[in-house]
């Protein structure tokens, strides 16, 4: 195999697992996100400048899990450049998902777990 081939290859690898540690990351994040700061921030940002709570209850929603929540709540961050850092992001999740999606998520052991507060 060539020099470059074995580069290739590590840097194939390294993204693989680079990817997994951020996968994971992001589930565990989710799922100890605290609810009540999520609602502090959530209420201080501009969110319900575009629309309102609506958005979340009517049945056409487009997300559909929590991972689609958190990829949506991240997607508003970036277009109103609110910045919430990693860790809030996870607090908006909780606190939209505890107050109207109510979807399941899972601890650091796997166990299905509500939302704290």
């Amino acid at each position: 195999m060539t020099h470059h081939k074995k580069l290739g290859v590590k840097h194939g690898l390294f993204s693989v697992l680079l990817t997994t540690l951020l996968a994971s990351a992001t589930t565990t994040a989710l799922a100890e996100g605290n609810v009540e700061n999520g609602k502090k921030l959530f209420d201080k940002s501009q969110c319900q400048k575009c629309h309102g709570t609506e958005v979340f209850t009517r049945e056409d929603h487009t997300v559909k899990d929590i991972a689609g929540l958190s990829k949506q709540v991240r997607m508003c961050d970036s277009q109103l450049s609110v910045n919430w850092f990693d860790d809030e992001i996870a607090d908006v999740v909780a606190y939209l998902n505890d107050a109207f999606y109510k979807f399941e998520t899972s601890d650091k052991t796997g166990e299905k777990k509500k939302t704290k507060k």
